[in-house]
């Protein structure tokens, strides 16, 4: 499974510049990459487009081998599911139970096998209980959770990650990551759209974006080092990295500090 992406353009009606401009990136099987950017940056059209939610102004977009088009769109989907910032926008069934099932049903799931897969995806975001609940009862963290469980039960090989971890708390958050470190063993494509360099710093890889364009592409250690394009995209050390990055400025040298400060910097 692979994504490739070609001089990708995309303008809303009603704005004069391109949210996304000339993207260009290859994602791999088994790769995590985290898309990171201020606000406006573009990483959330650029997460629509790769679901096909938008279509495309310029460019090409491929999923294994696929055009992403019309044609295709049903049978890219099946290899692609998306958690985004807003869990509401996910919800079209009246319990937790049966939302999860629809996609399941959309898949051509057997029934049969239903209840089982439903039972481990909500096991794994710790949300048995809530099984039989109406899903716009639930807290924020919970429903994320929930839309969270959805995307796991239909065991797609890309997961597009649209800040899903904006509204758990610290606990919830670090079971999510927990999942997603064991979503990547299995080989699985996992694209982390995020503004938290903590979790940008868990990834294989990085991508920067500002304006809509992308300034960097690189492995995220190497990223993370580059503290002149992490500035010019607007974007906030963490605290840790802040204080390693002052260190070698001023010619610390002691290895072992910095080390312990780069590591604790990507601990969540």
């Amino acid at each position: 499974m692979s994504i490739i992406v070609k001089n990708l353009s995309y303008k809303y009606e009603d704005e004069e510049k391109n949210a996304v401009n000339a993207l260009s990136f290859t994602i791999e099987n088994g790769e995590w990459v985290s898309i990171i950017g201020h606000n406006g940056s573009g990483k959330s059209t650029l997460a629509k487009l790769l679901m096909g939610l938008l279509e495309k102004k310029e460019g090409e977009i491929y999923i294994e081998d696929l055009p992403l088009n019309e044609n295709n769109l049903y049978e890219i989907r099946k290899h692609l599911g998306i958690v985004f910032q807003n869990p509401d926008n996910q919800f079209v069934a009246t319990s937790v139970e049966d939302d999860i099932a629809f996609g399941l049903e959309n898949l051509e799931v057997d029934p049969a096998l239903m209840e089982g897969m439903i039972d481990s995806a909500l096991s794994e975001v710790n949300m048995t209980n809530y099984k039989k609940s109406e899903p716009y009862l639930l807290s924020g963290g919970q429903k994320q959770r929930v839309a969270i469980a959805g995307i796991l039960a239909m065991n797609p090989e890309i997961i597009i990650l649209d800040e899903a971890t904006s509204m758990l708390d610290p606990e919830g958050k670090e079971d999510f990551i927990n999942v997603v470190k064991k979503l990547k063993e299995k080989g699985k494509i996992i694209i982390m759209i995020t503004h938290d360099m903590n979790e940008a710093l868990l990834s294989d890889r990085t991508i920067v974006m500002s304006n809509g364009e992308i300034l960097k592409d690189g492995k995220t250690e190497e990223i993370m080092m580059d503290e002149k394009t992490l500035k010019e995209a607007r974007l906030e050390l963490p605290s840790a990295l802040y204080v390693y990055h002052s260190l070698k400025k001023a010619g610390y040298n002691n290895e072992e500090v910095l080390k312990v400060l780069w590591e604790s910097a990507s601990k969540m």
